[in-house]
């Protein structure tokens, strides 16, 4: 009966890779304070003026690698905390999230 002493084995390691992850998991205390650090983000680019804004946006845009000559509008995408949509000259677009530390994504829209 060789087949089974195979099978216990390969179980071990089978169930070994199965190890949960090791990394911490946010508390309910950690997620609040970076729900609140989103929101207040959210809030200093909503109070931007326009201009101030779609510069803020440009140079995100041109920092990820995008062409863009120019934001020409910008507006909040959905109800998504500290996500914008801009729009570049040429008439592209692009979703601009912000992380809780400021950092963008940048994610572009392709056209169709």
């Amino acid at each position: 009966m060789r087949f089974p002493t195979l099978i216990v084995p390969a179980l071990a390691l089978a169930l070994a890779a199965c190890g949960g992850n090791s990394e911490p998991q946010p508390t309910a205390a950690e997620n609040g304070a970076t729900a609140e650090a989103t929101q207040q983000l959210d809030a200093k680019v909503a109070a931007l003026s326009e201009g101030q804004r779609n510069g803020v946006f440009i140079r995100a845009i041109r920092d990820a690698g995008l062409p863009c000559q120019g934001v020409t509008a910008s507006e909040r995408s959905g109800d998504a905390q500290a996500t914008w949509t801009a729009t570049c000259t040429d008439g592209s677009k692009h979703i601009i999230a912000f992380t809780p530390d400021g950092m963008a994504k940048v994610t572009s829209m392709t056209r169709k």
